[in-house]
C-alpha cells in the first residue's frame, strides 16, 4: 500500500536501509489504520448497545458512555500516524519548488530530524503523564484513565517513527520531490 508511493520502483532492488524503512513503515501503517478503525468500531458498537438497551428497558449500561473517553485519543492518533507516515500533511509548496533536488533534500532530511527528536522527546514526556493518570478510573469500567492517555505514547512514538522512515526514504531517494506527493490511490 504505502509502499507503493515510497519505494523506489522495484523494491528488492532498493537498499537494505529503505527496504527495512519501508517495511517499518508498513507495519506502522497498517497498526495505525486497525487502531483507528477499531476504534470507530468499538466507539459504534458501544453506543448503539446503550442505546437499544436503553430502549428496550428504560435503563442504561452505564458502560459504553465511558467508551469513547477511552477511545476517541486512539482514534485521533491513529488517524495523525497514518498521515504522518504517508506524508500527507500540509506542505509549502512555494519553498519546495524553489530547491533543486540536493537542497530539497536536505531540508526534508533536516525537518525530518527535527520532527523525529521533538517527537521523540514528547512520547518519553507522555511516560509521565501516564504515571500520573493510573490513579485516576473511570467508575463504570475500572479502567485507568492512563489507558486512554497511553494513546498520547503511540501518536507521539508513532510520529518520531514515521520520521525516521521518512528520513530513510528521502536519504535513499532519486528525486526527493516525488516523495511528498503520495496517488490518491495509495491513500486509503
Amino acid at each position: 500500500m504505502i509502499q507503493a508511493t515510497c519505494s523506489q520502483g522495484d523494491d528488492s532492488a532498493a537498499s537494505p536501509a529503505l527496504r527495512i524503512a519501508n517495511a517499518v513503515g508498513a507495519v506502522l501503517d497498517r497498526c495505525a489504520v486497525l487502531i483507528a478503525t477499531g476504534s470507530v468500531v468499538v466507539i459504534f458498537l458501544a453506543l448503539m448497545a446503550e442505546v437499544v438497551v436503553r430502549y428496550l428497558t428504560s435503563a442504561g449500561l452505564g458502560w459504553p458512555n465511558e467508551v469513547p473517553n477511552l477511545l476517541f485519543p486512539w482514534l485521533v492518533m491513529g488517524g495523525i500516524v497514518i498521515g504522518a507516515n504517508r506524508n500527507a500533511h500540509i506542505a509549502a509548496e512555494f519553498l519546495r519548488a524553489q530547491l533543486d533536488k540536493r537542497q530539497l533534500r536536505l531540508l526534508l532530511m533536516a525537518i525530518h530530524v527535527m520532527v523525529g527528536a521533538v517527537f521523540a522527546v514528547l512520547a518519553w514526556l507522555s511516560l509521565g503523564v501516564i504515571a500520573i493518570t493510573k490513579a485516576q478510573v473511570f467508575p463504570m469500567t475500572g479502567l485507568g484513565q492512563a489507558w486512554a492517555y497511553s494513546s498520547m505514547l503511540f501518536g507521539f512514538g508513532g510520529i518520531a517513527l514515521a520520521s525516521l522512515v521518512n528520513l530513510v526514504r528521502v536519504a535513499s531517494s532519486d528525486d526527493p520531490a516525488t516523495l511528498s506527493h503520495p496517488d490518491a490511490e495509495h491513500m486509503t
